[in-house]
């Protein structure tokens, strides 16, 4: 076989994963309208959907440097995932509203910490100097668990610059918490069924006004639990924690939907923002804060390459996005992420 043939028969091959990208590509963009209940198979690719955007947009210059028709390909499959793109690439490049903004202002922020024992380091006291330094309002965390080191006073003691607190330590329940600069009025857990993970709502005064912060932890995806068992078993818990995530959002959305105070809502979501599970949370009445992002890889998640973004700040429309930010961390397996938000009377 002569090298121009060789040339054909390779980029033969090209078109042929291309168009096979094109369609997966159409997959992950319809996947947030499916309830995995009903139909499950959607799901697996949005996991990888960072990977197939790159993968596409390689693509797209590699047919562009050889000037050839066939970059209309992987460029249909980019615009079919444009929703997804920006949702992962910050883009706001607009004026900065903070000093603008006349209203009053509060900073949250929402941080997977890991146990405090990332790569067995102990490092409340380092989360909590994070905080104190960003002038964090809110603070929600994930995996709160006290350690051999800081028992539960202790760590409060860590966090004095939010001395108002809402935790969750349920026996066979993953640790979730609420700080605040500001009086917690009332709050209630919500734990889902048949598994560790849960929510936990708090109404916080500020000011005068009082707003609901839902913290969330949804079901993880869990592959890493079937290690060793073959691809089978890992598919079968990866279903499983898809449909479980569906269920736990229905939960939260039905809260969030007979709630009368304006509310954020953050956390843990482990899933990607063309999920359902991100569809459905947000549904047409709130906004990702990350929207303001400026321009910045929006990946929250270490152990996927930072690729995947699956933490989140969402807040309803009496409340204005000013800033988001998040910021590379030796802290934990996440990044924490933060967002100040505006509100008026």
């Amino acid at each position: 076989m002569g090298v121009k043939a060789v040339k054909v028969f390779f980029n033969g091959w090209v078109v042929v994963i291309g168009l096979l990208s094109l369609a997966v590509a159409f997959i992950i963009s319809s996947a947030d309208r499916i309830d995995p209940e009903i139909y499950v198979w959607h799901q697996y690719p949005v996991m990888f959907s960072p990977l197939i955007v790159l993968f596409n947009f390689a693509l797209m210059v590699y047919w562009i440097v050889k000037r050839k028709i066939w970059a209309l390909i992987p460029i249909f499959a980019l615009v079919l995932n444009f929703k997804f793109i920006t949702s992962i690439v910050g883009l706001s490049f607009g004026d900065n509203d903070v000093n603008n903004f006349t209203g009053k202002k509060i900073t949250v922020s929402t941080f997977n910490v890991n146990y405090f024992s990332y790569k067995k380091d102990v490092n409340a006291p380092a989360i909590a100097k994070e905080m104190a330094n960003k002038g964090v309002d809110i603070l929600a965390m994930q995996e709160f668990e006290p350690t051999v080191y800081f028992n539960l006073d202790e760590l409060r003691g860590e966090f004095d610059c939010l001395p108002y607190s809402s935790i969750n330590l349920d026996k066979d329940r993953i640790g979730i918490a609420i700080f605040s600069k500001h009086p917690i009025i009332r709050s209630e857990k919500i734990n889902f069924e048949n598994t560790g993970n849960g929510a936990l709502w708090a109404d916080i005064l500020i000011h005068g006004d009082t707003l609901r912060f839902i913290c969330n932890h949804l079901q993880t995806t869990g592959y890493y639990s079937t290690y060793g068992q073959g691809m089978k078993s890992v598919f079968k818990k990866m279903e499983e924690n898809f449909i479980r995530r569906a269920n736990q959002v229905k939960v939260i959305r039905a809260f969030i939907d007979t709630t009368r105070y304006p509310v954020i809502v953050c956390g843990d979501f482990n899933d990607t923002p063309h999920s359902y599970v991100y569809s459905a949370m947000k549904g047409d009445n709130l906004s990702d804060a990350f929207e303001k992002a400026r321009f910045q890889m929006g990946g929250t998640f270490f152990r996927t390459l930072g690729l995947l973004r699956i933490d989140y700040i969402f807040h309803s429309k009496e409340l204005e996005t000013l800033t988001y930010f998040s910021e590379r961390s030796d802290l934990s397996d996440h990044l924490p992420i933060y967002s100040v938000l505006g509100y008026k009377n």
